[in-house]
């Protein structure tokens, strides 16, 4: 899958969350590594933005683990984001 900027813009949108905690999180990792992110890299973000925020942030403190082993290398991404 291709994604062109009016499917970034949507993305980013996304990115908008319910929690504070998470907002705060992906906002770092927006800022510092979105304009990097390879497509297969943006379709399984998509994917991790799918989850219920209670979910994703329990994925992102690593409170639980995923059974996608694709979101594993994001995941990690976007815990390494520096304030």
């Amino acid at each position: 899958m291709r994604f062109d900027d009016a499917a970034r813009r949507r993305i980013r949108w996304l990115t908008r969350r319910g929690l504070l905690e998470l907002d705060i999180v992906l906002g770092r990792f927006m800022a510092q590594e979105f304009d990097s992110l390879s497509d297969d890299e943006l379709a399984v973000l998509v994917q991790i933005l799918d989850l219920p925020d209670q979910e994703f942030l329990a994925l992102v403190n690593q409170k639980e683990s995923t059974n996608n082993p694709a979101f594993i290398p994001l995941l990690h991404k976007i815990r390494q984001a520096k304030p």
